[in-house]
């Protein structure tokens, strides 16, 4: 019963990575967008877009890290598997 809880918790680590992929993913896309539209006035101060995508990418790679470790410290607890 165990091996199954640890393969469905690679199941969900395997969701986790993908959403955060998919969240860098639809950022970087607008993050493109506005600075294709407005790189005359944006360009002086590219390095403050990239400060401040930099960040959103570690706050969510944290959460999803979280979201991880939570799952993994209440699988037995919860019988989230069953």
């Amino acid at each position: 019963m165990e091996s199954k809880y640890h393969s469905k918790l690679n199941g969900d680590t395997g969701l986790i990575i993908g959403m955060l992929f998919l969240l860098i993913g639809v950022e970087g896309f607008v993050i493109y967008k506005v600075l294709s539209e407005t790189w005359e006035i944006a360009g002086d101060f590219f390095y403050l877009y990239l400060i401040f995508v930099g960040l959103i990418v570690v706050i969510e790679a944290i959460g999803c890290l979280s979201v991880r470790q939570s799952i993994r410290n209440h699988m037995f607890e919860f019988k989230y598997y069953d």
